[in-house]
């Protein structure tokens, strides 16, 4: 079944980058101009700093970026097991967790999402909202909103097959997601996070626990870059065998979907889960092959009302 679901997402997504006519860069120009007329006679003050990152996503953390108004995206993830397990996991490669998700835009600043992961049958959905955008001259930052939750669907929690509650299933995720384009090549973002869970392991661990995640993208061609996240707890229970989140990627944005090939610590892919039930230390080797693969749909029309544009 896991191969099916391998060699299905392989083939739509060479389906979709047949089927592509925009980049997401491209969108993102082609609003701006829409908005603010030729980018010769925009207002440096007005002008939106475009291509910040790639995608929504910098690896497995959220990024700044939101996608134009009416637009739907696709999102197929998917993590091997680590690479440390030899040739008889065949390098991880034998195991695989996998995510499926939809997000779409409102506004071009609000967008809203559900998915659906293999690890720990989880669903998830968020809400994102940029309220700051970094412009050519002047505003010198992005900054975006994030708020997720997340429902564990096993069958059961506990081992001794207690009763398990709904809310007992949540786990909730709030960000506050601040960016910077800092040189045509280079991209920061801090990511100040905190991240609840209803049920805990043991009365040692903490139901709210704070986090300071930082990325960075180097883009070295115009639709290839090097990207890495680190996401260190803070104050956590030190015997709980969590570790920090953290991974190092390559960005491939071709013709309307972006592809990410990533090398990563954590197997689960909604924030919470990566944020505070990664468990693999990266330098010893529990290391997840992963990628991500992303496509975007144009469901409407952006109408722009001409005598009131809107600034991003």
């Amino acid at each position: 079944m896991k191969k099916f679901f391998v060699v299905t997402a392989m083939l739509l997504s060479g389906w979709m980058a047949a089927s592509a006519q925009e980049s997401l860069l491209d969108d993102l120009d082609m609003l701006a101009e829409a908005e603010l007329g030729p980018a010769d006679t925009i207002d440096p003050s007005k002008q939106r700093v475009l291509g910040v990152f790639f995608g929504n996503r910098v690896i497995n953390g959220q990024s700044t970026e939101t996608l134009p108004k009416n637009t739907m995206e696709f999102v197929i993830a998917h993590r091997f097991g680590r690479l440390n397990g030899g040739f008889f996991e065949f390098w991880g490669l034998d195991a695989a967790s996998i995510r499926i998700g939809f997000e779409y835009s409102v506004y071009d600043w609000l967008a809203v999402s559900i998915g659906r992961s293999s690890y720990l049958k989880t669903w998830d959905g968020y809400v994102k909202a940029r309220f700051l955008s970094q412009k050519e001259s002047g505003m010198p930052i992005s900054a975006t909103i994030f708020l997720g939750t997340a429902m564990d669907g096993r069958r059961n929690l506990y081992p001794d097959d207690r009763p398990t509650f709904f809310s007992q299933r949540m786990s909730y995720t709030t960000q506050l997601l601040v960016s910077s384009k800092v040189t045509k090549w280079l991209s920061l973002q801090l990511m100040p996070t905190v991240v609840h869970y209803n049920l805990v392991e043991t009365r040692d661990d903490k139901n709210t626990l704070f986090l300071m995640g930082a990325a960075a993208r180097v883009k070295l061609t115009h639709n290839f870059g090097f990207t890495g996240e680190y996401y260190p707890r803070i104050n956590d229970n030190p015997k709980n065998g969590f570790r920090n989140s953290f991974a190092v990627g390559f960005d491939f944005s071709t013709g309307g979907h972006v592809f990410q090939i990533q090398l990563t610590n954590a197997q689960a892919m909604f924030e919470s889960g990566f944020m505070r039930q990664t468990t693999g230390n990266f330098w010893n080797g529990d290391i997840h092959l992963g990628f991500n693969i992303t496509r975007n749909f144009a469901l409407g029309h952006n109408k722009k009302d001409k005598k009131n544009k809107q600034t991003y």
